[in-house]
């Protein structure tokens, strides 16, 4: 029988082992693949990589059960409806199978779409899903507006370049949704105030967008004038009527 001290010493000395260097690269080719045998890389990043692989396969469930029937039902429902809650979450797949550089251009196009259902509900004349319309579209504009500002931090060197791009849906949304709220006489609040975290996003929006045309020389007299009313808006902290102002002029095309 083996005594203690012996079987504490074999524990010891299995320490020592170290696993053979072919079995290493053979097992690592099968985690990272072949091609990437010769690099290097963290159980965080291959953690990290699995994860975005989840969240894919997900996503593409998602858009598979779209296909089938009570989702494809779902996708008339408007908001406070029962299978609402359905029709949204397959959508947010679909923007996840999009991928992280198209985020905040889904979610701007998720936006539009919550503004067209408030249209929807007016014509329908179906006045107690009213609110609930209203509430999910401020909710989806407020999320696309921070998956622009989220762009931004990642990639400053071409943050200027991110939001006018991103703006062009802002615009399109912008104009429907004043011509929305026209017709039912809802006040447009997210252009005429600020507070909390949307006066935070707009400002790094606004921000981005007069640091890129400050950098360009080929501006017209009339963009020069119209920039200048853009920051002193952001000058005086009203980054929403300063953001509202760029989406209306001459900058914006």
């Amino acid at each position: 029988m083996i005594s203690d001290r012996e079987l504490i010493n074999q524990i010891r000395q299995l320490r020592e082992i170290k696993p053979d260097s072919n079995w290493s690269v053979s097992v690592r080719a099968q985690i990272v693949g072949h091609d990437g045998v010769g690099q290097k890389q963290s159980i965080l990043s291959i953690f990290g990589d699995l994860f975005c692989q989840y969240r894919i396969a997900v996503a593409s469930l998602m858009v598979l059960f779209m296909m089938g029937g009570t989702a494809a039902v779902a996708q008339n429902a408007l908001p406070g409806d029962p299978l609402y809650g359905l029709k949204r979450a397959t959508e947010k797949g679909m923007a996840l199978v999009a991928g992280k550089d198209k985020v905040a251009t889904a979610n701007l196009e998720l936006a539009a779409k919550r503004l067209e259902e408030i249209n929807l509900v007016s014509q329908k004349k179906l006045v107690q899903n009213l609110p609930a319309a209203v509430e999910e579209y401020k909710n989806a504009k407020a999320e696309a507006k921070n998956n622009v500002a989220a762009a931004i931090q990642k990639d400053p060197e071409n943050a200027g370049q991110i939001v006018k791009d991103a703006v062009v849906a802002m615009k399109g949304i912008a104009d429907k949704e004043r011509e929305v709220y026209g017709v039912l006489g809802l006040e447009q609040n997210a252009s005429t105030s600020d507070s909390g975290a949307e006066a935070a996003t707009d400002q790094a929006i606004v921000g981005s967008l007069i640091e890129y045309f400050q950098n360009n020389e080929g501006l017209s007299e009339n963009q020069q004038e119209d920039l200048e009313q853009v920051r002193a808006l952001y000058d005086a902290a009203n980054y929403g009527q300063s953001l509202d102002k760029y989406l209306n002029s001459s900058l914006n095309k």
